[in-house]
């Protein structure tokens, strides 16, 4: 039986794309999960890899990051002296993508690279200005560059879904994240690309059947307990060991000052976060359940 775990950012853990994968591959008994986190970046996965992705014991890992490693607000409309800012996050990207497959080839893991998705740069929306597309370009001939040097396999969605911005490929407002239907040329470009399929097929994938929807939703809730931790978190568990209780107690502290401040984004965030924590065990055996029976059918 085979694992392929996907890392990446908020785009993979929004990933109705890799939930179409694994449709597609359950019936060659070939288990797909999700390791994404909202606002990761190859730097950030470093520390999580361990305890977030291999301990699954995959077999594959396919990696996509870029969109947090830019620094998307140094292209910011009238952005000055910025220049060496934005080649100091490229040489970071690509030293964390190294750091990252060098503990993959330790752990015994095939590398899948993925480019980053582009931004919405055709859309109009006057609140989200910017050509971060230069800089998720350079960000995808890193990605070419070390899937030529290591010899792996490369799925290149920025040169694929670049073309396709506003019309087969949308995003929400924010200009970054794909609409759940535009996973779909994600999950299909994927695949071809892998030669899992022979040709791209436009059919809608969403709604998800019953029994995918159910595994979609725990895993979301899985990664949404790991979004807090792994990147709310992020300074203070990696400057200090922190026990359950810290990690509750950090976040009830964030609530409070979020509610004192109309903080209306952090107050959702983090009084889910304290409402489902505390069923993390049974969320991530219900996962592994669901992905068996999934993987028999």
């Amino acid at each position: 039986m085979k694992t392929i775990c996907f890392l990446g950012d908020s785009i993979t853990r929004r990933g109705y794309w890799i939930a179409e994968i694994f449709s597609h591959l359950k019936t060659q008994g070939i288990r797909v999960y999700n390791c994404g986190v909202s606002g990761d970046s190859a730097t950030r996965a470093i520390p999580r890899l361990y305890s977030d992705c291999l301990q699954r014991t995959p077999d594959t890992v396919v990696m996509m990051f870029g969109m947090n490693d830019v620094g998307r607000d140094l292209y910011d409309e009238g952005k000055n002296d910025v220049e060496q800012k934005k080649a100091d996050r490229l040489v970071k990207y690509e030293k964390s993508l190294r750091t990252l497959k060098a503990m993959l080839d330790k752990a015994g893991c095939k590398t899948i690279l993925c480019t980053p998705t582009p931004c919405d740069d055709v859309t109009p929306n006057p609140t989200v200005v910017n050509d971060c597309n230069i800089g998720l370009a350079k960000c995808a001939d890193i990605v070419r560059g070390l899937a030529k040097e290591w010899n792996v396999p490369c799925v290149d969605f920025f040169t694929y879904l670049s073309p396709l911005v506003g019309t087969e490929y949308q995003t929400l407002p924010d200009r970054v994240h794909p609409t759940p239907e535009s996973h779909h040329p994600m999950a299909q470009f994927f695949m071809k690309e892998m030669g899992w399929i022979e040709e791209m097929d436009s059919a809608p994938f969403l709604p998800l059947d019953e029994l995918s929807q159910a595994r979609f939703q725990v895993e979301q809730n899985a990664r949404e307990i790991q979004f807090i931790e792994w990147n709310q978190m992020f300074t203070d568990r990696t400057t200090r060991k922190m026990a359950h209780a810290d990690f509750l107690a950090l976040a009830a502290e964030r609530l409070a000052s979020a509610r004192a401040a109309g903080d209306e984004r952090q107050i959702g965030w983090y009084s889910n976060y304290l409402n489902i924590v505390e069923n993390r065990t049974e969320y991530e055996s219900e996962l592994v359940r669901l992905t068996l029976e999934m993987s028999a059918l």
